[in-house]
């Protein structure tokens, strides 16, 4: 599950943190020269000013998978079949 294309909302363990996924990053958009897959915040603080950006390799434990539905799916088939016409 740690390389599938998570739902918002899931709570993941990074850094030996529990965060909430908040956002994608585009691929191709370089932080601080470093291509980042998720935007999170602190679970259960929620948002704060800065957001945690982390890569999916980052993942230690997949620990709530968020809601998924028809749109979910179809945006995560969408994203993946994008990723892998980038990469060839």
């Amino acid at each position: 599950m740690k390389n599938d294309i998570l739902p918002i909302g899931s709570i993941v363990t990074a850094a030996g943190q529990d965060i909430m996924i908040c956002a994608y990053i585009n691929k191709g958009s370089l932080i601080n020269n470093e291509q980042y897959d998720y935007a999170c915040c602190l679970y259960p603080n929620g948002m704060s000013k800065d957001a945690i950006l982390i890569k999916k390799e980052q993942i230690q434990r997949v620990k709530f998978v968020g809601f998924q539905d028809g749109r979910f799916v179809e945006f995560k088939n969408k994203l993946r079949d994008k990723n892998e016409t980038d990469a060839s």
